[in-house]
């Protein structure tokens, strides 16, 4: 029996030493191992976590400019509708004005050859009258005809 006894305890050392210290050792670099992937894992997940607060931080930023600029250009292009829109109405004036000149010329261009033509009537009436003796009636009839004449040029 004590031959079991020593030989139960050289298969248990043996084992100890040959199986129960290598399994130990896997065991022990196993949970080194999975303790660094978990901590890997969390060092990415706050690197990631970073990167995200970043990256929205940044996506306000880029929105706030946006809108900055957006604001910016409707500014401007409000601006350029009403200084359009001055420059369109000051040239309209000045057409308005440059027409109504042009008009106040012909007008003023008609009513001279009117003018002229009724002078010139009324000089060929006068001398009528004046080398023909004419009587009254005839002179009535002959300014009425020339007012007639006068009335279809005008």
């Amino acid at each position: 029996m004590l031959l079991y006894l020593v030989n139960t305890g050289i298969i248990v050392v043996a084992l100890t030493y040959y199986l129960y210290k290598p399994i130990l050792k896997f065991i022990d670099k196993r949970r080194d191992q999975i303790i660094k992937s978990i901590d890997e894992s969390k060092n990415l997940q706050e690197t990631f976590e970073k990167k995200l607060e970043e990256s929205e931080k940044k996506r306000h930023e880029n929105e706030a400019e946006l809108k900055n600029e957006m604001a910016n250009l409707h500014k401007f292009t409000e601006e350029k509708r009403k200084e359009l829109t001055a420059d369109m109405e000051k040239a309209r004036i000045d057409m308005m004005q440059k027409a109504h000149k042009e008009i106040e010329e012909k007008k003023a261009a008609l009513i001279s050859d009117a003018e002229k033509e009724v002078k010139a009537l009324m000089s060929r009436i006068i001398l009528d009258i004046v080398e023909n003796k004419v009587p009254e009636n005839v002179i009535k009839e002959s300014i009425s005809s020339a007012w007639k004449q006068y009335n279809k040029h005008v």
